[in-house]
């Protein structure tokens, strides 16, 4: 069995990562639809924060939600970027 605080690390991981890659996602999509990430992301926290009543790990929660956002917005902007680009030829 897992202990209490491996749990809650591993759910604040999840809802961190969950936010980040909502926040993430909302730049890259130009239509109005990018506000339904960015509500998804603050329905995340908020369910997060009723989880958690410690200013501790809320603190720790915002601050990996923003690495994570950093960590997907990176991974998709370097996804797009290679679609975009033509392979060169083998020499």
């Amino acid at each position: 069995m897992m202990s209490g605080n491996i749990k809650k690390g591993l759910w604040m991981a999840l809802y961190s990562a969950g936010c980040g890659l909502m926040l993430s996602i909302f730049p890259f999509i130009k239509s109005g639809v990018n506000l339904i990430f960015s509500l998804l992301a603050l329905v995340i926290a908020i369910f997060y924060f009723k989880r958690s009543s410690s200013l501790r790990s809320r603190i720790v929660f915002v601050v990996f939600a923003l690495l994570f956002f950093v960590f997907f917005t990176f991974v998709m902007a370097v996804v797009l970027y290679s679609r975009s680009q033509s392979l060169p030829g083998a020499a």
